[in-house]
Formats: C-alpha cells, sequence, structure tokens
C-alpha cells in the first residue's frame, strides 16, 4: 500500500511539473486535440454507411461454398443452375428469365451456348441487366466441344473439369433444358431437395434412385468423386443413367426414390394427386401458413401437381400418363401456364400410342384467327368435346 502512495505522489509530482512548464496557447492547442480525438472515437460507433468489400462467409446450406454479395443480394456461389443450348432458339430469354424468377434468389445462373446462342440471348435488355447484376453468367461451350446431338450432350456431362473446374465453387447443380419447366404455383420450391446427391422425373414407378438429367438437381462433390475413378464409354448409357447408376452405389449415396422424385419433375409417370382437407372450411389463416384449403383450393384437388415438368425431345414427346386427356391438360394450363412456352402447340399430332382419340379437334371452317384469349377458350371447349 506504501509501495502504491508512492509511486502516486511521484506521479502527481511528475504531471504537476510538466504542466508548469506548459504556456495558455499550448494547454489550449492540447485541450482541443483532445476534443477532436473523443468526438471521432464517439461518431465511430454509431452505424454509418462504406463502402467496402463484404467479406465472403460459409453457406447456410453446409456446403463448401461462399456467399457472393453483388449489390445489396445474396448470391451463394455453391448454388448454380445451368442452361447448355447452341441454339438460337427463341425461348432461351422468356425461359432464363422465368426460373432466375420463380428459383430461390440466392442461385446464381449460368447459360453455356454457343457464339449464335450467346449473341441470340443477350439481345434481351432483361438478360444483360441479370448480367450486370451478377445473377446471371454468359459463357461459350469450349472450341474443343460439340454440341449436337444426345451422345455429345452426355460426353460433356460428364466431362470431369466441367464439375471440378468450370463450375467450382458449385455444390448443388440445377440443369434444365429448353423443354422443361419449374411451376410457380408450386407449393415446393428446389432447396426442398438439396440433401438429394441426384433427383429428376424417375424412369419407372418403382425406381429406387436415377431420373431425367434434363430436369435435375446434381451434388457436384458426389458427381466429381464419380469421374475421378471412372470415365464414361463413349456412346454408351445416356449421361443421367450413366452417373445416376454410380452414385447411388457409394457408400454414402442419398438418392430419391420415384414417390420423391414424382413430386420433383413430372414426365411420364404420374403421382399423388393433391388432397384437400375437407371440413376445415376456408381459413385465410392456413392458406397463409401454406395449407391447402377447401374453397380456396379446390380447383386443384384430384390432380397430380409436381414442381415441375420435362417433357423430351425439345418439347415435341408427351406421354399420356401425365398429357393424355383433356381434363389433365385442362388442370396443367391452370396450374403451370408456364408449360405452353415450351410446347409446340397445338400438340395433338405430338401424342405417341392410341391416345391420339382423346386428342382429336373438330373440324370446323373457321374464316378468321380468334383473337388472343379466344383461343384458349376454344381449345377448352373443343377438349370438353373430344
Amino acid at each position: 500500500m506504501l509501495k502504491f502512495a508512492g509511486a502516486w505522489d511521484r506521479s502527481r509530482d511528475l504531471a504537476s511539473s510538466i504542466w508548469s512548464r506548459t504556456t495558455r496557447r499550448m494547454r489550449i492547442v492540447g485541450a482541443f486535440a483532445l476534443f477532436i480525438i473523443l468526438s471521432l472515437s464517439l461518431l465511430a460507433s454509431f452505424p454509418i454507411h462504406r463502402s467496402f468489400s463484404y467479406p465472403k462467409i460459409g453457406s447456410s446450406g453446409g456446403g463448401n461454398g461462399a456467399v457472393n454479395w453483388q449489390q445489396g443480394v445474396v448470391y451463394n456461389e455453391s448454388k448454380v443452375a445451368l442452361l447448355i443450348e447452341n441454339r438460337a432458339n427463341p425461348i432461351l430469354a422468356p425461359l432464363m428469365l422465368h426460373f432466375i424468377s420463380v428459383v430461390p434468389p440466392d442461385w446464381r445462373f449460368r447459360f453455356m451456348g454457343s457464339n449464335e446462342s450467346v449473341e441470340f440471348i443477350s439481345r434481351s435488355a432483361a438478360i444483360r441487366e441479370h448480367v450486370k447484376a451478377g445473377k446471371l453468367d454468359l459463357t461459350y461451350i469450349p472450341n474443343n466441344v460439340t454440341i449436337k446431338d444426345q451422345e455429345d450432350i452426355s460426353s460433356f456431362l460428364t466431362t470431369r473439369w466441367l464439375y471440378e473446374y468450370t463450375l467450382q465453387p458449385a455444390e448443388w447443380l440445377l440443369v434444365f433444358q429448353t423443354d422443361s419447366m419449374l411451376c410457380a404455383n408450386s407449393m415446393n420450391t428446389i432447396d426442398d431437395y438439396l440433401h438429394y446427391h441426384w433427383i429428376g422425373a424417375p424412369w419407372g414407378p418403382n425406381r429406387y434412385w436415377g431420373g431425367n438429367g434434363g430436369l435435375s438437381i446434381r451434388r457436384v462433390s458426389a458427381i466429381v468423386e464419380v469421374l475421378r475413378e471412372q470415365v464414361r464409354t463413349p456412346h454408351s448409357e445416356p449421361e443421367d443413367v450413366w452417373l445416376s447408376e454410380r452414385l447411388s452405389h457409394r457408400p454414402d449415396a442419398v438418392v430419391a426414390d420415384s414417390e420423391i422424385s414424382l413430386g420433383f419433375s413430372g414426365e411420364g409417370y404420374s403421382g399423388k394427386p393433391v388432397e384437400i382437407a375437407h371440413g376445415k372450411g376456408t381459413s385465410l389463416k392456413l392458406a397463409a401458413e401454406g395449407q391447402l384449403v377447401e374453397g380456396i383450393d379446390s380447383w386443384r384437388e384430384g390432380f397430380y401437381e409436381p414442381m415441375g415438368y420435362h417433357t423430351g425431345a425439345s418439347g415435341n414427346t408427351l406421354h399420356g400418363p401425365i398429357w393424355g386427356s383433356p381434363e389433365k391438360r385442362a388442370h396443367i394450363w391452370k396450374y403451370c401456364p408456364e408449360m405452353k412456352m415450351t410446347l409446340n402447340m397445338d400438340v395433338a399430332k405430338y401424342v405417341p400410342g392410341n391416345c391420339s382419340a382423346n386428342w382429336k379437334r373438330k373440324k370446323r371452317d373457321v374464316a378468321r384467327q380468334p383473337p388472343v384469349g379466344e383461343e384458349e377458350e376454344q381449345e377448352e371447349e373443343e377438349d370438353k368435346d373430344a
């Protein structure tokens, strides 16, 4: 205690000695400097707008990707949606913009095409705005790669460098094509299926793995492991069959069976029809919670409603279990009217097998083309009469 008192006395004497040697002007300058320092420290404690680069942080989905901040919007670099098309197809921009609108906002998009298709899609002002915002990348298919037929696509989509380098750091990959669609009226999103290593429209009603790759979610790290060990033989199985089969054989495989896959995408087989709990009455509260309620959602009852659809052959192949009756098509036009973008209307001539009897139009001597809107009503009347 005595030592502390002695130290205090010495410090006080030193301060008094220094103070006595300063002039009045020095004291004023020192006080002003102290005021400035205290003021800056106080201002720094309040939140202010600064211009700086946001740091990369781990993804919330548990992947190994990073979050990229672009103009106030968070894009998760581990989630990428990919469209590959070398044809200058008029559907490219509308289809891309639709997918951007219905896929969760943290997903980034990439279009890979030829010189012609990249130039074609970039003519859209809306597409250019998404490119400018960092939401969409337009890239060219490498010069040493051709995409002319199914074998070319299978070869390209089983190339290791595509998944390990070109798409890096993507962990979840949504592949979609010009004959696929996600429905805005769906009660599910693609984020509901991210724990699967592969999911697409099933090839059979009782399959335990696999699904069509034309609209599919793929786990990139699992595919890279497969491609490090195996190489697809040219002109063998299509890429989706080859990859999904090998993914299903991995010890830690997480694959979706047919029942789950039918909720993701519909193509050749129909899934469970929508059920509505009766007796609860029309409740806006229940509807706001995401439940289907009587009255509001009665139009959906009894119909199959996948999150999306894949048709095949650029919209030229439609399967009876989903499309083969006027009632089924009429419901799809209500539930997922976006599908009309991908179809070569009138669709009757594309129906395989003996289903054509359900698709016939009445022969009418129409003197003029019906106005927009009236044509749909005419089609519905013809479907009812079919």
